[in-house]
C-alpha cells in the first residue's frame, strides 16, 4: 500500500503542437465523424476536469483552432530541445499534477482517463502501458518528475525520463477494472497516416 497521499487531478492540458506532415495538416483540425480531433478531445476531457488547457508550437495556429472555452492557452517555448522541454515546460505552468493527453488519441475514454487519475498520489506519476510501451502522453504527471528532468546522460527522449521519473505503471488493459476482457482495443494508439483517421471513420 503507498503511503503517500492521493491527490485529485484538477488540470488537464491538450497537446495540440504537431504539424500532422503525414497526415496533410494539423492534426488538431483534422476531422473523424464531422468533429475535428480537438473539438472531440475537448468534450471528452473538460467533462473530466475543471480546468482544461492547449498547448501549441507556436501561435500560428490559434486562430484556425475551435473556439473553445480554455482555461489557458499555451505556447511551447521557443527554444525546446524536444517533446521533454515541453512538457516539463507545461508541468511548470500548471504548477500541480496534471493530466496531459495528445490531441491525436481519439479512442480515449472517460472511464479510462478515470482510472489513470484515480492513481495517482503525490510524487508520483501515473503512466499507461499497452503493449509493453509506456504511454506518456496520455498519463499524470506530477511536478515532482521535473527533479529528473534535465537527463545526466543527454538522453533527451521521452521514455527515459519515463524510467527515471517516480511512476506508478497501469498496463492495459488488465489495470483498468472495466476493460479487463478487452483484447482487441488500442485506445492509446496515435493516429500518423491518413489510413489510421479513415479506419476511425464508421462507415470504413
Amino acid at each position: 500500500m503507498d503511503s503517500q497521499q492521493q491527490q485529485p487531478i484538477t488540470d488537464c492540458v491538450i497537446l495540440a503542437g504537431g504539424s500532422g506532415v503525414r497526415m496533410g495538416g494539423p492534426k488538431a483540425l483534422l476531422e473523424v465523424g464531422g468533429e475535428t480531433l480537438l473539438r472531440h478531445q475537448f468534450e471528452l476531457l473538460s467533462a473530466l476536469f475543471p480546468r482544461t488547457s492547449i498547448a501549441l508550437k507556436n501561435d500560428r495556429l490559434i486562430d484556425k483552432i475551435d473556439p473553445l472555452n480554455w482555461h489557458q492557452i499555451l505556447i511551447d517555448p521557443p527554444d525546446s530541445r524536444s517533446l521533454l522541454d515541453v512538457l516539463g515546460s507545461i508541468i511548470t505552468r500548471v504548477n500541480g499534477p496534471v493530466f496531459i493527453a495528445a490531441v491525436d488519441l481519439p479512442q480515449l475514454t472517460a472511464s479510462i482517463v478515470t482510472t489513470i487519475c484515480s492513481h495517482h498520489s503525490t510524487g508520483i506519476s501515473v503512466i499507461p502501458v499497452e503493449q509493453d510501451r509506456p504511454q506518456p502522453l496520455a498519463a499524470v504527471w506530477d511536478p515532482a518528475a521535473l527533479e529528473v528532468l534535465e537527463p545526466a546522460d543527454g538522453d533527451l527522449a521521452l521514455l527515459a525520463w519515463v524510467r527515471r521519473a517516480r511512476t506508478r505503471l497501469l498496463r492495459w488493459p488488465v489495470d483498468f477494472p472495466e476493460h479487463r476482457d478487452d483484447t482487441t482495443s488500442r485506445p492509446f494508439q496515435n493516429l500518423n497516416s491518413p489510413e489510421d483517421l479513415d479506419s476511425l471513420e464508421p462507415d470504413s
